[in-house]
């Protein structure tokens, strides 16, 4: 009988997979059961975008849309699904075609994540990854719906996650054009994946020389532009929005820095009414910077912190890309800089939004050793904070700036720093597997 720390056969591992996917399905059908509350959701949006691409319309061209042209597949799809979709009705109540196209949204968000769980897969057996990991890692990616919550089905982050993981399953394969091919739709589905790109690079260097890392940005770059230029090239300006836009955002309040600035507004309001007065942290939100349906925190001390994280973020990705390319060449540290990369992003970046936890779920499981079972640990600790914050102690947090969610999402956000701590404190070297000593530098 194979024990928890023994590699698992191509037949152990594809029965893993199996229980995985019937787990995915469970787990949908659970949370879709109590799916009925669409002033969430982000679905009504793409039901518009994709209705109107149905009718022919060009998107950029004929209508505003906020995301890359790679998201458009997971928008008109679930037109073509089952049954008419014309003339929906979110709220108060969905009506048969609201339902029809949520529905099919949400099919369409479980068969990603069953992808992205054979994806996993396949990364865990180039690993060499044991058995403890490997169910894991696939439990982990399976129970997600019922971890995260609906967010998982009613947001389309499934769509570029998915990518990526096909994306990193290759470039673990040393299949690096056809990662890069994965790479670059994943960028142009949803921009993050091209954080991606200088780990990519540098391990296509490592493995198979100069050529083939100069090959890997190319052609990365050329996927990407693939799907970019036709709409460029008829609305040069719409086109590049969704770039400019995000590159634009001030300083979301669910971010580490925003939510330590409220909770610091919050603290001194408090003090003040218990007879201690305090200079007040001046806190003001814009629910519609820039077009998007985020609360962005407005002011000098929003724009000064900012500025601090995005500093902080260029920082600590410019040292994990460095170390990450003085090292050696290994499997196990090309998977630990990526989930690194990705949880800089989500730690101390400026824009964070609930559903972006779903970019951790393909490659903070990869993680090996003690490290990754810590990081693991923490990014379903996360997970669960995320469900219990979203979307009701959310709303109180902007609408109110009330104490309770204010607390809350600083537990999470304190969580997702934990989670960052323990994939990129030195110290101790990565070993092949888990459940073997670590041993000290």
């Amino acid at each position: 009988m194979p024990t928890s720390s023994t590699v698992p056969s191509r037949r152990t591992l594809a029965l893993l997979v199996v229980a995985s996917v019937l787990l995915a399905i469970g787990c949908f059908a659970v949370v879709w059961s109590q799916a009925d509350d669409a002033s969430a959701w982000d679905v009504p949006r793409y039901q518009a975008f994709g209705a109107r691409m149905a009718e022919g319309e060009v998107p950029y061209r004929d209508f505003r849309l906020e995301y890359p042209p790679g998201a458009l597949p997971a928008f008109v799809l679930p037109i073509h699904g089952f049954g008419s979709t014309d003339g929906p009705v979110w709220e108060p109540e969905l009506n048969a075609p609201a339902r029809r196209y949520a529905r099919s949204f949400a099919l369409l968000m479980l068969a990603l994540l069953v992808s992205t769980v054979i994806a996993t897969a396949t990364s865990l057996r180039l690993l060499r990854a044991p058995l403890s990991q490997c169910g894991a890692a696939l439990g982990l990616l399976a129970l997600s719906p019922l971890l995260l919550g609906e967010l998982v089905l009613t947001r389309f982050d499934m769509w570029p996650a998915a990518l990526t993981s096909v994306a990193l399953a290759l470039l673990l394969r040393m299949r690096f054009l056809l990662s890069a091919l994965a790479l670059g739709a994943a960028i142009a589905a949803k921009l993050y994946p091209a954080l991606l790109v200088p780990s990519a690079v540098i391990q296509a260097w490592r493995s198979r020389g100069p050529r083939a890392g100069v090959m890997t940005l190319v052609v990365t770059s050329a996927a990407a532009l693939a799907i970019f230029l036709p709409f460029f090239a008829l609305a040069p300006s719409e086109a590049l929005w969704p770039i400019r836009v995000q590159l634009e955002r001030g300083l979301h309040a669910e971010s580490l820095g925003g939510s330590a600035l409220v909770a610091a507004h919050v603290l001194t309001l408090q003090l003040d009414l218990h007879g201690f007065p305090m200079p007040t942290v001046p806190v003001r939100l814009d629910e519609s910077s820039n077009g998007l349906s985020t609360a962005e925190l407005v002011g000098a001390s929003a724009d000064v912190i900012g500025a601090l994280s995005t500093i902080a973020t260029v920082a600590l990705l410019v040292w994990l890309w460095a170390r990450f390319g003085r090292g050696p060449s290994s499997p196990d540290r090309l998977v630990l800089v990526v989930a690194a990369t990705l949880s800089v992003e989500l730690a101390v970046g400026r824009v964070l939004s609930p559903q972006f936890l779903i970019w951790l779920l393909p490659v903070v499981p990869l993680v090996v050793g003690r490290r990754g079972q810590v990081a693991s640990a923490l990014l379903a600790a996360a997970l669960l904070l995320t469900h219990a914050w979203f979307p009701g102690p959310y709303r109180d947090y902007v609408n109110l700036l009330s104490a309770g969610p204010t607390a809350l999402l600083l537990i999470r956000n304190a969580v997702l720093l934990a989670l960052l701590a323990a994939l990129v404190v030195p110290g101790t070297a990565i070993p092949r597997r888990w459940g073997t000593p670590e041993p000290q530098r």
